[in-house]
């Protein structure tokens, strides 16, 4: 597992804490072994506790973890001193203190890369939710950079329009400099040179102004839009809405109609019938009343016979 850079730098407050606490040189060198190896988990090297530390000679840090590791070692196995005490026993008693030792340390080591491991895991979301931040901010970079151009392109047409408008206004003192010139006197001349040149810069700040005035306008109106385009943009959300809704009711409705319409079929077809059973009863009725019309009116040629 590597070793990150958050570590490094809580690594580099501690023993600051430590330099503080243990003046001596040994004694700090003591105690950076003790925390990089009980607390980050690594393993103290001369090298890096001369980097950390930074003071002796490079003999003093490679002394320390030679003594670290007796240390270490001579607390693997623990000696019990009792007067009275069997060897064997004495002998058990320090090797169950070593392996408790021991189970202590190996669970110490457990812990800390469960942490370790949570405090990657939890980098990792942040690195992912950092690159989709930066994914949006350049999404909202090229947006910005699309409406500069935009503007850019827009103030370029302004630019040319001024242009040509001055182009066009200087063809006209141009023009009538030279009817002026055939007409009046040098004198004459010179004063109405000056004062088309008086009108010419007072047309020049009017357009200046009116420049302003057009980008003021642009802008408001760049403003104006998003608004309007946010408001259509609720708009055909809730367009959208209205005509799930209408759909729903639609599909109610067609499925009523649908039904109803089976119904009055039904309805239909039984009207059907009984108009058939009606004609039918009807044509038998015609056909005996005409049976007895007809022997009615054998009965009539009858009476006079009778008489």
């Amino acid at each position: 597992m590597a070793f990150t850079h958050t570590n490094e730098a809580k690594l580099a407050q501690d023993v600051e804490s430590l330099r503080i606490q243990f003046p001596q040189t040994k004694d700090l060198y003591r105690e950076v072994c003790r925390l990089m190896f009980f607390r980050y988990g690594m393993q103290p090297t001369a090298n890096k506790l001369y980097q950390l530390v930074r003071k002796g000679t490079m003999s003093t840090p490679s002394q320390a973890v030679n003594s670290f590791w007796a240390e270490l070692r001579s607390k693997n196995r623990v000696d019990i001193e009792h007067a009275g005490l069997p060897d064997s026993l004495r002998e058990f008693a320090g090797e169950a203190l070593g392996a408790l030792w021991k189970s202590a340390l190996e669970a110490a080591r457990q812990t800390y890369k469960e942490k370790h491991t949570a405090i990657n895991g939890l980098e990792s979301s942040n690195r992912l939710e950092l690159e989709s931040y930066k994914a949006q901010v350049k999404k909202l970079e090229a947006l910005n950079t699309e409406q500069h151009q935009e503007l850019a392109a827009i103030k370029k047409q302004l630019q040319e329009n001024e242009k040509r408008l001055l182009i066009d206004s200087q063809l006209s003192v141009t023009q009538k400099e030279s009817v002026k010139t055939l007409q009046n006197e040098k004198t004459a001349l010179e004063a109405t040179l000056k004062s088309v040149n008086n009108e010419f810069i007072a047309e020049i700040n009017k357009l200046h102004a009116a420049l302003k005035l057009s980008d003021d306008r642009f802008r408001k109106l760049e403003a104006k839009s998003f608004a309007e385009l946010d408001r259509e943009r609720q708009r055909a959300i809730k367009l959208e809405l209205e005509i799930a809704e209408l759909k729903k009711s639609l599909l109610k409705e067609h499925t009523v109609t649908k039904t109803q319409t089976m119904k009055n079929q039904k309805l239909v077809n039984e009207l059907r019938e009984n108009i058939g059973l009606i004609k039918g009863q009807l044509k038998e009725s015609q056909r005996q009343q005409l049976v007895a019309s007809n022997k009615l009116k054998q009965i009539e040629r009858k009476k006079p016979l009778l008489k």
